[in-house]
């Protein structure tokens, strides 16, 4: 099939909503044609490229809102690209796409949306406005789709979409692979570490990711006259759309306070995998539903490490299927301290041999892609009949038989 995938933000932006179709699509660009439209992000960016067998083309845009885009001309590519795929796949949350998904629907063609979270910007006038906006988009997309695919129900039960949307939304678990282990790398941060507990927290610098009540709990628990430190590693700054002056206030945060720490930014495979085989603990203290599940909190445990997460639907999942890690309440400093201790000093009851093999069984990346080649086999088939007039002589609806 010749599939069209839009996504406002796709590779190099690094962040869950990017990470997960990137593996899905590389996986299906072996057999399908995979064609991406995106926004250029960054100057430095070709117009046109090539990844992993995936055929990138990035539009252009006149200005930006918050972390949307602009881009009357953006209608001409969707056209272009509409009129020739076979399958349309939205990224949401988007506000971009509804303008490709009626196309879709003009056009007659199979809408797939890969639905991530909800999007919560903030409390301003503004802000509501522009969520507004965009939850609105975001509905109208769903809502043309034919299917829709999320992470785990216990997220989608906890948004309005769970009741409107219900009769087709499918789960699957996020695509998440074993990461390498650069061993240069690896002997390079242990000797950095030293004696040094390394408590690690991996993506993207942003508000929704609670990083000031990490902090928090550093400063206010025994850690503060141990040997620890804190380490990051994912983009920061103006890496990260919208987001600099969130991580300025990190910054100041962690200076007032003297707690030791270290910005590693964006990491490659092999050293993100020497990172988590540093660190004695992952933390994340996500805060609202934008995290809606977390990715990074399995990449440490598929290496054996443990992680402290935020009660939060969806975001507990791992914890509660591995049993590699406890979870806290959102915002809550003193649990978040008290599981960081809880897990320094009992390490073994979170991470042994017999733990990492369940949670390499449970998340292992096959059963997402074989869930993915399944669901594109039924849209050819289901095409090959249309195309036929095998429906003509098909009486009722159940034609499960059949594919």
């Amino acid at each position: 099939m010749k599939i069209l995938f839009f996504s406002p933000y796709f590779y190099p932006y690094t962040s869950g909503i990017t990470t997960y179709p990137l593996k899905i699509l590389s996986y299906l660009a072996k057999k399908h044609e995979i064609n991406v439209l995106t926004f250029r992000h960054s100057k430095n960016l070709w117009s046109r490229e090539k990844f992993q067998g995936i055929n990138i083309q990035r539009m252009p845009y006149i200005f930006k809102i918050s972390k949307g885009f602009i881009s009357p001309q953006s209608v001409c590519f969707f056209l272009k690209q509409a009129i020739k795929s076979d399958l349309i796949i939205l990224n949401n949350p988007n506000f971009e796409g509804f303008i490709l998904a009626l196309l879709a629907k003009i056009f007659r063609k199979k809408i797939i949306a890969i639905f991530h979270c909800e999007v919560l910007l903030g409390d301003n006038i503004i802000a509501r406005i522009i969520n507004s906006t965009l939850n609105s988009s975001v509905y109208l997309q769903l809502y043309l789709s034919d299917t829709i695919i999320a992470y785990t129900k216990d997220y989608i039960d906890s948004i309005p979409i769970g009741k409107i949307f219900n009769h087709k939304i499918k789960y699957t678990l996020p695509p998440v692979e074993r990461l390498p282990i650069n061993k240069y790398k690896l002997a390079e941060f242990r000797k950095l570490k030293g004696n040094n507990i390394w408590i690690g927290y991996a993506g993207r610098f942003a508000k929704e990711k609670g990083l000031e009540y990490l902090i928090e709990a550093v400063h206010n628990s025994e850690f503060k006259i141990q040997k620890s430190c804190l380490v990051f590693a994912g983009p920061y700054g103006k890496e990260v759309a919208g987001e600099e002056k969130y991580y300025l206030e990190i910054k100041k945060m962690l200076g007032h306070y003297g707690i030791k720490h270290h910005f590693f930014g964006n990491l490659s495979t092999g050293n993100l995998g020497a990172f988590y085989k540093s660190i004695d603990v992952l933390v994340l203290p996500s805060i609202n539903k934008t995290e809606a599940f977390g990715m990074v909190q399995v990449e440490a445990m598929l290496l054996g490490i443990p992680v402290i997460a935020s009660n939060l639907p969806g975001v507990r999942i791992p914890i509660k299927l591995t049993k590699m890690g406890e979870t806290v309440e959102l915002k809550n400093i003193e649990q978040l301290s008290t599981a960081i201790m809880k897990i320094i000093k009992n390490k073994n009851k979170y991470t042994n041999e017999k733990i990492i093999l369940k949670t390499r069984v449970i998340f292992d990346i096959n059963k997402t892609n074989s869930f993915y080649e399944k669901l594109f086999l039924k849209i050819i088939w289901l095409g090959i009949l249309f195309i036929s007039g095998y429906f003509k002589n098909i009486k009722g609806y159940n034609i499960t038989w059949i594919i």
